[in-house]
């Protein structure tokens, strides 16, 4: 398991969300890009474009820390307003969220979400070889800790012990978490 940090703050840590999906090639990762610039457009109206986003990032370590990732999309009109005339607001919410724990989990730790969890098993997806989990929660506003808290106790009541991430994201503020929790031991 690959868990080194790949953000380099020389090369200004862009990203193309064009591109998120490459590093996701078990699940259908393409299908966040539109919903991802929406929210950060915060306008159904699409130009083409770039956004920062504070990323606030603990490894499995617990070190916390924070960087700027510059995202830059174009080329993807089309997709949006198909995403736009599709989805309503709340799932926008969530698969703009995936796509940002896409980019966030490779630029961080370079890993790879790889299948959507079942019901009922407290987190979203699954990472890597079903070693870890994420769940996730994006909202246009709030408090970013708050919402990463609560997050974190539903992720760890998943019934395979597993340890992961939660991402969370504030698109009002442009920022955004990408935290490590595992259970403490008993």
């Amino acid at each position: 398991m690959n868990r080194r940090n790949v953000l380099d703050p020389d090369n200004n840590n862009v990203v193309n969300v064009n591109e998120l999906h490459n590093h996701h090639p078990r699940i259908r990762a393409e299908d966040f890009r539109s919903p991802l610039v929406r929210r950060l457009l915060g306008t159904e109206r699409y130009t083409d474009g770039h956004k920062t986003l504070r990323n606030s990032y603990r490894s499995s370590a617990l070190e916390a820390t924070e960087t700027d990732v510059n995202l830059n999309w174009s080329g993807l009109r089309d997709d949006y307003n198909k995403c736009i005339n599709t989805y309503q607001e709340p799932v926008i919410t969530e698969f703009a969220t995936l796509g940002l724990s896409c980019i966030l989990l490779h630029l961080n730790v370079n890993r790879e979400i790889t299948e959507v969890t079942r019901r009922g098993e407290k987190a979203d997806y699954w990472i890597g070889e079903r070693e870890e989990m994420i769940e996730v929660s994006g909202q246009q506003n709030g408090d970013i800790e708050e919402i990463c808290a609560k997050k974190s106790v539903q992720l760890l009541e998943n019934p395979f012990r597993r340890p992961g991430y939660v991402c969370v994201a504030i698109y009002k503020d442009s920022k955004a978490r990408l935290w490590y929790y595992q259970r403490s031991e008993e």
